[in-house]
């Protein structure tokens, strides 16, 4: 990264690399950004201290040995990676900071002191076991030159360690040495590399409004592209072009994750949580770190799993292409001129059920369908005088899976009529003042129904008329 540089960019490290401060040097993404001699980690005194208590670090603890316990029953251990989220860093450079001399392949964390103090303690321990295997890259040393000069940070430092030896007391030293090559060769972080200091906290800071945060289809890109370079190295390259490509339309793809693609991958597995509070990045990343995770090779539409960088690049371009073909139908681009904010969410339910329909049933008969989905997905619109979070959460669950577990379009007919007819009763009991875009979407729809023979809402209107 030059000091002409001013793109953040991301790539999937292992803790040994970290540790070793060396990145593999044929893994051309990472050689890009890391430096190709050795590297150092540096946490500044600006940043707050380190700050995690003994409860932390018992959780660490106990999230990484449950890990190691899923792993023995699994084939291919070594490629059951455990990611720890991610890290922020940016590139030091000549100046002098914090009263000394920046090393040109000195790396600043902005994110992730917490998690890699507290792994260098780990370490240390364990390698006062292991001497012979920690005198590579002096591991137990790892983070040794960084200078903790808060007393907050010493305090920790100290009773974190004690804690940690006394975690380990119980260990054979056969358990020790695994639990030390899990760490070194097991544990990842996805990278994220800032050009300038500036940009590094503009990403952290994802609460400030001023700020950049660092958005979910970045860390999702970084992920398989390095599932990509392990297993299809050659295609690295057109996957990331086509990936840029796509994030050219922020707002398009933001919403294709966050939206569309996770909350109903989240709502197809009866998950009751608002869209958002999904985590894109769980949806798409974490899973392939679970025990749950059954790879299937038959073609599950929207709820494909991945077993490769290939499987969720070439799923991410499908629903893409799925989610155009919807904007450019005539209906779907009269709705999306309404903007409150209560029809945009319901509008996102009826995109997913579209996208469902057409990946289920590519030669269909979607003019009809496309019709009788709105009719069925705008229901909630009728008869919801306010559409909020959850509301859309709960119309979610009860409607695509109706459009989801389905054979045959006569089947995914007749669930859409039933469903309609249910929800006519609902539109009954309500009486509504045409607020929140509903005026404007009656009007839109009146005719294209009655044109298709689908039943028009019933709008019971109220004493004045209105």
């Amino acid at each position: 990264m030059s000091g002409e540089n001013t793109e953040v960019k991301s790539c999937v490290v292992s803790l040994n690399e970290l540790v070793c401060g060396k990145v593999d040097s044929k893994n051309d993404q990472k050689s890009d950004l890391f430096s190709k001699d050795k590297f150092l980690l540096n946490i500044p005194d600006y940043q707050r201290p380190y700050a995690w208590g003994i409860e932390q670090v018992k959780i660490l603890l106990k999230d990484i040995s449950e890990q190691i316990d899923k792993n023995q029953n699994k084939q291919n251990v070594e490629n059951q990676k455990y990611l720890l989220g991610s890290l922020i860093l940016h590139k030091g450079n000549t100046e002098i900071v914090d009263g000394q001399q920046q090393k040109d392949n000195e790396f600043n964390i902005v994110d992730g002191q917490q998690r890699l103090s507290t792994l260098a303690l780990i370490l240390r321990v364990l390698c006062e076991n292991n001497q012979g295997k920690c005198t590579e890259c002096k591991i137990g040393n790892f983070l040794g030159e960084v200078n903790y000069s808060h007393n907050e940070s010493k305090y920790h430092i100290k009773e974190n360690y004690e804690y940690i030896k006394a975690y380990f007391e119980s260990y054979e030293n056969d358990k020790k040495d695994k639990f030390l090559d899990f760490l070194l060769e097991n544990i990842e972080f996805i990278c994220v590399l800032a050009p300038s200091e500036d940009d590094a906290f503009l990403f952290f800071d994802s609460a400030n409004s001023k700020g950049k945060g660092l958005k979910s289809y970045d860390l999702i890109k970084a992920f398989h592209l390095h599932s990509l370079e392990k297993k299809q190295g050659s295609m690295l390259g057109y996957y990331a072009r086509k990936f840029e490509n796509l994030a050219k339309d922020e707002r398009k793809i933001t919403i294709l994750f966050d939206e569309l693609l996770a909350p109903a991958r989240a709502w197809l597995k009866h998950k009751s949580i608002n869209a958002n509070d999904i985590k894109a990045y769980e949806e798409f990343c974490k899973e392939f770190f679970s025990d749950k995770f059954l790879y299937s090779k038959e073609d599950l539409g929207i709820l494909s799993s991945f077993a490769n960088g290939v499987d969720f690049f070439e799923y991410l371009f499908k629903y893409n292409e799925l989610f155009d073909k919807l904007s450019n139908n005539t209906l779907y681009q009269e709705l999306d001129k309404i903007y409150y904010t209560g029809f945009i969410y319901n509008k996102y339910i009826y995109a997913i059920a579209v996208m469902i329909y057409f990946s289920k049933f590519p030669n269909g008969n979607s003019d009809y369908f496309l019709v009788l989905l709105a009719r069925a997905a705008f229901s909630l619109r009728v008869y919801r005088p306010s559409i909020y979070r959850a509301t859309q959460r709960d119309y979610a669950l009860e409607f695509l899976e109706k459009v989801y577990f389905v054979s045959f379009e006569e089947e995914l007919e007749q669930n859409l009529l039933d469903f309609i007819a249910i929800k006519n009763e609902e539109e009954r009991k309500s009486v509504q003042e045409h607020d929140g875009g509903n005026k404007w979407y009656l009007k839109i729809t009146k005719e294209i129904y009655k044109k298709q023979h689908i039943q028009k809402h019933i709008v019971k209107e109220n004493e004045n008329g209105k």
